[in-house]
């Protein structure tokens, strides 16, 4: 067996979030399959009475149970390895085809301006996110990046603006233009350090356009609808004050392989937690997606409007 397929086998047999069920399961058959105490006691005590759960065969109904067990566990472990995330670039997973609604080709390109927008923010000299931090003087990774990741997806975005030309609304033509602008300057700088592509920064009001239409769009797909209707019946009063749900599912649903929500609970730390967590089991066995919970108790109000604050694009 190779070293690849010993690594599949593990990860299958790996219990997660549905191991509660694959334990209870083993431990009643591991019960079974060692002849529980409880029953030579209640034995002992009746005589010449023997009880048994199924008579001299419980140790085979106690195989059963595990050998289910395990099957269950590899099974939904498999599932979840389908639906898991694979960690490539934006670019790898774009569709270059000709749109029939402005809202989808918003939404094609709403990952590769977030895989920018987060290489940016992160390794850029300029980011301004230097200014809570200490200065960023190793600029290697951003240079790595610039040509590894952003210009592959400045190629990308690029490509689709140019194949749906005729679905950009004539009020967004300039700034769109701006972009292809600034695609073209950046790829020459990146070519050519030496060329100043100051006069063609990036456009801020073309991302604005991107997130506006791609979030429209999402409102409409059905699958969120359902989620949200769900999340809706299990995040009530009173233990529930409010909730909202954020993140790439309310641009991408269709895309985003797990859910974000914040929620602000009325109730203590310990009973929200043990609530949460069996919402989040629910909800992955129900929708095949991870739910991923901010939580905010009562007392902490304030941080939970500045998060809302910080997320205009969310759903409730």
């Amino acid at each position: 067996m190779r070293i690849e397929e010993i690594g599949v086998l593990i990860k299958l047999l790996r219990p997660k979030y549905y191991n509660r069920i694959t334990k209870i399961l083993v431990v009643g058959g591991l019960a079974l399959l060692s002849k529980p105490i409880w029953i030579d006691l209640l034995n002992l005590a009746l005589g010449e009475f023997k009880l048994s759960v199924i008579g001299e065969f419980d140790w085979l109904l106690g195989l059963i149970i595990i050998v289910l067990a395990l099957l269950y566990n590899s099974y939904h472990r498999y599932l979840d390895l389908k639906h898991e995330a694979k960690n490539e670039p934006a670019f790898n997973k774009v569709v270059h085809k000709k749109f029939t609604e402005f809202g989808k080709l918003a939404q094609e390109i709403f990952p590769l301006l977030k895989d920018n927008q987060y290489i940016f923010k992160n390794t850029a000299p300029n980011s301004g996110s230097c200014i809570a931090e200490a200065l960023r003087t190793d600029f290697t990774l951003w240079e790595k990046l610039k040509k590894e990741a952003i210009l592959p997806n400045n190629e990308s975005i690029k490509k689709l603006l140019e194949v749906n030309k005729s679905l950009i609304p004539y009020k967004y033509e300039t700034v769109f233009n701006k972009m292809l602008l600034h695609l073209d300057a950046f790829n020459e700088h990146v070519i050519n350090p030496n060329f100043d592509y100051s006069q063609h920064q990036f456009p801020i009001a073309f991302a604005d356009i991107i997130f506006k239409e791609s979030f429209e769009n999402t409102l409409i797909d059905k699958k969120l609808i359902e989620m949200r209707k769900w999340l809706t019946k299990k995040l009530i009063p009173p233990l529930i004050r409010d909730w909202f749900i954020f993140g790439s599912a309310v641009f991408i649903s269709g895309r985003a392989n797990d859910i974000d929500i914040a929620i602000i609970s009325n109730e203590n730390t310990t009973h929200a937690i043990n609530y949460i967590n069996q919402l989040k089991f629910d909800f992955k066995i129900k929708f095949k997606k991870d739910l991923h919970v901010t939580l905010f108790e009562e007392v902490n109000r304030n941080d939970y409007q500045i998060f809302s604050n910080k997320n205009p694009f969310q759903l409730k």
